[in-house]
């Protein structure tokens, strides 16, 4: 019985997991795409023959000062971070609509409904509140 609930278990991590990889694999494939055009850009040719120090030298040499350099990288990254802010902000409001959706389906109506509570029993409270008054007044 236990060995049956931990295959089950077991087959749905892995059926998570298979998810979760083929989610993930275009967003990988196209970051490992555009980290290739960026050297490229900064003066590094043919990244997946060489080793990080020979990279490293072939941009040294096609950006032999600090700010040629920073030039470089600031030119060679700017459709990168345009399209990294652009879907920060689609994120961003994507999750602030679904919240208002959630707050107009659950929290909302809770909230009204406890206002509605407060209201009435307090309207209550006030109608007891003027008979003990008249009362007390007669």
């Amino acid at each position: 019985m236990i060995q049956e609930a931990f295959k089950s278990q077991f087959k749905q991590v892995q059926a998570i997991s298979e998810k979760v990889q083929s989610q993930l694999k275009p967003q990988l494939d196209k970051a490992a795409k555009e980290g290739k055009k960026v050297l490229s850009q900064l003066g590094a040719t043919k990244t997946e023959e060489k080793s990080i120090s020979e990279i490293i030298s072939e941009i040294r040499e096609q950006n032999p000062t600090l700010k040629r350099l920073i030039l470089s990288l600031d030119s060679a990254t700017y459709d990168a971070r345009k399209q990294l802010t652009w879907n920060a902000s689609m994120m961003s409001a994507y999750a602030k609509f679904q919240a208002e959706i959630k707050f107009d389906k659950n929290v909302k109506p809770a909230v009204e409904n406890y206002l509605s509570t407060a209201e009435s029993q307090f309207k209550t409270l006030l109608e007891k509140a003027n008979e003990l008054k008249e009362k007390v007044i007669n």
